[in-house]
Formats: structure tokens, C-alpha cells, sequence
């Protein structure tokens, strides 16, 4: 007579499991919100940019063995306190735009959070469908898998991990051919490698895995060991260059939703920022820079530019500066985000018109800009929102044979938009960024815009100054390298001594900005199509498998 578990019996084991499950689910949880926060600590302190290169580890762990559907909830909790953690700025951020209550701005920062998240999830979902039926391939396919979404996926500031790298100087030099992608991708390999060395896998006995391995290893190490050469090559090349001085004036003005009144005992003719920089150029500057602002008056009031050209005429140093600008355009009045340049005459010489403006801040993207959902987008960014024109060229100041180009606070965050405005003629170039982020407060997001731009530099191979109106300013050469920094948060005027040289400047990423992208993207559809290959005889195979398991036996 066969033997049947009582119901009490059964009913504990039922209870068993239900609390294994529950541990092993608390603690899937549990690794992936530890990949959560150690994402995002580089970008909060870059001196501790090694916790990235190790921050995909517990995550993995996580991931291992989990359906493509677990994978991206994981994946999604992961990405949501990533976010959260790197951009907690956000909800100051709203409460200064708005005045809304702190506890509304929370839960909209959280909504955006979560809408962030879920692009480290569709990646991790991704890459377990594909582990599952391409296991050999398992150490390429999370970064190529990541990268790739990454890209895709729609953001309104493109993130990159690498952004937290910059204080680890010989990890950024091998950009120049691939841009920070590049480098995203380095990061997640390492934690690949690390992983499967804490949890080897059966499958990297066969020699097509080991091979594979081997193959990582010799990216990583070929990516590292050209880093630490090519940062003392770059080192040694510039001692033989010349230098430029130049000056930054860092005015940190007060947040202001309407125009801002001139400063006491300024004008609009004659602002706080003329007297810095009589004072640099007193002090050798060779060209003066302000940055991003609310609003100067350059281009409506002739007072203003009349004195603007009498003082840079007297001192005959170049100066660039931002204001906005009206313009009449096909019977409607448009304003631009400028930058303006003045010759040594005082002459208006050039000017750039600002070419990627930020989403629901300059203007409002479809479907919000519908009349259905419009009362919604104004009553959240109110008079924040203000409807800007785009530029439609990138414009290159010569200031001297240093051809400097321009480039307005969001712009610095697309690699590839800034490589284009580079291009194949980087020789003598300069970057030169400005921005306006006193609307963050006193938080940690200066600083990631300033590692943004230190990336576009050594991306294209050329000096970069990214002046921030509340700081920190910073001036960094072709490597990477800091040549000078301002406090955060502070007024200053800061005289920077730049290596330059008319014949350096461009690099491979310059000229072909997609081509790492491409491949990486062309990498991970190649998998996809060979795993959609492989998947259906493993799903016969796995089908016969269990038929002749469960086929009843005669006697």
C-alpha cells in the first residue's frame, strides 16, 4: 500500500519552504539594495571610486539562477536607490522651483527615481534571459547587455557610471576611443570577473568559457595598463607646451525665478563681474569667462553694451559671457540661451545659441506640451518653465589661435553631442562649460557636473574649463588632470595656467563618437539572435527530457 504524508507533516513541510523562500527572497533583496548605494557612493565622493568598480558584485549574486522576470524586479530595486541615492538632490531641487512641501517634492523625486531604476532592471532582465541559454558567454553579456539599454533607454541627463572615476585618472585615458560607455563597461566586466571568482560556475571548466575569461582579463588589464602609460605620456608632452592664462569669475548669485536686481552697489551696466575681471586680467589673464546667468541685459539695453565695450576695450582682453537673448523669428518673439564673446575691441566677435535645451525646464517635450496635459506640466514648473529656442550650429571662439567652444550647463552631460562639436578638427581646441546650479542648493550635484565635463575633456582630448556659477570651478588638461579648482559655494575669481598647444587636440572618439555604441549594441543583438537560435532545440531537448522521465513503465 503506498505510503501518504500525514496532513500535519505535510503541512510543515508546506510552512518550510514558504520560510526558505521568504530568507532567499529577503536576501536576494537584501544584496541588491547593497548594489544599490554602493553605485551610487562614487558619485558622491569620487575619492572612493573603487567601490564602483566592485558595486555590480552583490547584484549578481543576486541575480543568480532567477528568472528573467525576478531579475527585473531586482534589477529595478537596485536601479530605483542608485538613482535615488546619486540624484537625492532632486527633491531640494523642486522645493527651490516650486516652493512646494519637501514631503510633495519627495514623492514626485520618487516617481522619477523609480522611472530611472527601471533601466538597471530591464538590463538585468536582459541578461538572465540571455545567461540561461548562452551561459558561455556569461561574462560578456551583463556589460554588452547594460551598455547597450543604457544608451537606449530614454533619460533626461544621460548617466554614466564613470562619471564617479575621475580621481582615478589612469581608468578614464582610454576613453579617448570609446568614450565613458567604454569605461561603464570596463567597471561592469571587473565585477563579472569578480564574481565568478567568489562563485565559480561548472560551465568555465569547458574551454570556450575559459577562453572568454581569459579574453576579459586581457580587456581589462590592456585597458588599465594603457591608462597609466598614456597618463605620463600626456604628462611629459604638455611640459613642452606653452600655457594660456585665463580667468573664471565665479559670482555664485542667489536663485531667481524673475529677473535679479543688480547687486548693491553694482549696475546693470557695470556688475560685480566686470570689476573680477579687471582684476584677473591685472593679474595676467589672457581671457575672462562668466558664467551661465539669470539674466545680464547684453542684448536689451544699448547702456549695457555700450559699457560692456568700454571696459573690455580698455583692458583688450577678450571676454565670454551668457545672457539671454530675444530674437524675432517667423512673427514671434524667441529667446536663446547665449554665449557671447567680445573681442579686444569690445566687439561682439561670436555667439552660440544654446543647442540641446533641458526638458521642462526650456521647453516642454511631447505628449506634456499637449493642451490635455499642459495645466498638469504648469502648475509643477510654473514660471521655472521658460520657453527657449534652439541653436541650430556649434560655434567656435577664437581667442588667440585657443579655439575655445562653448557649451551651456545641460550639454556637457551627452558625450557624443559634445564629441560632434569637436569633430575631426580638434587641433588648439578648448572646452569651455558653463552652468547655473544654485538651483540644487548645497549638495553633491555641482560637483557630478563638474566630473561630467572633466570626462569630455579627456573623451576629445582637449583642456576643458567648466565654470560654475555657485562652484566649484574647475580647469582640467587633455588627461584629466586638475590645474585648478574653486571652492563650492562660493564667490571666487580663479587665474588658471593652461597647457596649449595649436597642433594637439582631438582624438579617436572625436571623429567617430558612435562606434563604440554601435558595436557594443551590434554585440548584444548578435546574442540575442543566438540565443533565440540555441533556445528552441533546448526547449525540445528539456521536453523529451522530461517526457521519458514521467512515461509510465510495464511490468
Amino acid at each position: 500500500m503506498p505510503y501518504t504524508t500525514p496532513d500535519f507533516l505535510a503541512a510543515d513541510i508546506r510552512s518550510e519552504r514558504l520560510h526558505e523562500s521568504l530568507a532567499r527572497t529577503l536576501l536576494r533583496l537584501s544584496l541588491a539594495g547593497l548594489s544599490g548605494f554602493l553605485l551610487c557612493v562614487p558619485w558622491l565622493s569620487a575619492n572612493l571610486y573603487w567601490v564602483g568598480w566592485l558595486a555590480w558584485v552583490p547584484l549578481l549574486f543576486a541575480l543568480r539562477d532567477v528568472r528573467p522576470l525576478s531579475a527585473l524586479l531586482l534589477g529595478w530595486f537596485a536601479g530605483t536607490l542608485c538613482f535615488a541615492g546619486g540624484s537625492y538632490w532632486l527633491a531640494e531641487f523642486m522645493v527651490n522651483l516650486k516652493q512646494i512641501s519637501p514631503l510633495l517634492s519627495t514623492v514626485l523625486a520618487s516617481l522619477f527615481w523609480c522611472y530611472l531604476g527601471l533601466v538597471i532592471g530591464l538590463g538585468c532582465m536582459i541578461y538572465r534571459w540571455l545567461a540561461a541559454r548562452l551561459c558561455d558567454w556569461e561574462l560578456l553579456l551583463f556589460p554588452s547587455v547594460m551598455v547597450s539599454v543604457m544608451a537606449a533607454y530614454p533619460m533626461l541627463f544621460k548617466t554614466h557610471f564613470a562619471d564617479g572615476q575621475t580621481s582615478f585618472l589612469p581608468a578614464l585615458q582610454a576613453i579617448e576611443f570609446t568614450g565613458a560607455p567604454g569605461l561603464d563597461a570596463m567597471m561592469m566586466l571587473f565585477s563579472m570577473l569578480v564574481f565568478h571568482l567568489l562563485a565559480p560556475q561548472k560551465h568555465f571548466q569547458a574551454r570556450f568559457s575559459r577562453a572568454i575569461s581569459c579574453l576579459a582579463w586581457a580587456l581589462l588589464i590592456g585597458w588599465l595598463g594603457y591608462g597609466y602609460t598614456s597618463l605620463h605620456q600626456w604628462d611629459r608632452r604638455m611640459q613642452q607646451w606653452d600655457t594660456r592664462q585665463i580667468g573664471l569669475v565665479q559670482p555664485n548669485d542667489a536663485i531667481t525665478l524673475g529677473i535679479p536686481k543688480p547687486a548693491i552697489g553694482f549696475s546693470r551696466e557695470y556688475p560685480p563681474e566686470l570689476a573680477s575681471t579687471e582684476r584677473l586680467i591685472a593679474a595676467g589673464a589672457q581671457w575672462v569667462a562668466w558664467p551661465e546667468a539669470r539674466y545680464k541685459g547684453y542684448f536689451d539695453n544699448y547702456s549695457v553694451r555700450a559699457r560692456y565695450a568700454q571696459t573690455v576695450a580698455e583692458q583688450g582682453v577678450p571676454l565670454i559671457f551668457h545672457d539671454v537673448e530675444r530674437r524675432w523669428q517667423d512673427a514671434q518673439r524667441v529667446s536663446f540661451n547665449t554665449v557671447a564673446m567680445l573681442d579686444g575691441q569690445g566687439e561682439l566677435a561670436a555667439q552660440y545659441r544654446k543647442m540641446l535645451r533641458m526638458p521642462f525646464g526650456e521647453y516642454l517635450p511631447e505628449p506634456w506640451s499637449w493642451p490635455l496635459l499642459k495645466p498638469v506640466t504648469d502648475w509643477v514648473f510654473g514660471e521655472f518653465l521658460r520657453p527657449l529656442g534652439a541653436g541650430d550650429e556649434h560655434v567656435i571662439f577664437d581667442m588667440g589661435g585657443m579655439r575655445v567652444v562653448p557649451k551651456v550647463c545641460y550639454e556637457a552631460a551627452f558625450p557624443g553631442f559634445v564629441a560632434e562639436a569637436v569633430n575631426t578638427d580638434g587641433a588648439g581646441k578648448m572646452l569651455l562649460f558653463l552652468s547655473q546650479d544654485n538651483w540644487f542648493g548645497e549638495t553633491s550635484q555641482p560637483f557630478q557636473h563638474a566630473n561630467m565635463s572633466i570626462l569630455r575633456g579627456v573623451e576629445n582630448r582637449v583642456p576643458m574649463a567648466h565654470l560654475i556659477n555657485n562652484g566649484p570651478s574647475v580647469v582640467t588638461a587633455p588627461n584629466g588632470r586638475r590645474l585648478a579648482n574653486s571652492a563650492a559655494f562660493n564667490r571666487a575669481e580663479l587665474l588658471a595656467a593652461v597647457p596649449f598647444d595649436e597642433a594637439a587636440g582631438g582624438s579617436f572618439y572625436s571623429r567617430h563618437p558612435q562606434l563604440f555604441l554601435n558595436m557594443t549594441q551590434g554585440l548584444a543583438a548578435m546574442l540575442i539572435g543566438l540565443a533565440l537560435w540555441r533556445g528552441r532545440p533546448a526547449v525540445r531537448r528539456r521536453a523529451r527530457r522530461y517526457s521519458r522521465k514521467t512515461r509510465p513503465t510495464g511490468n
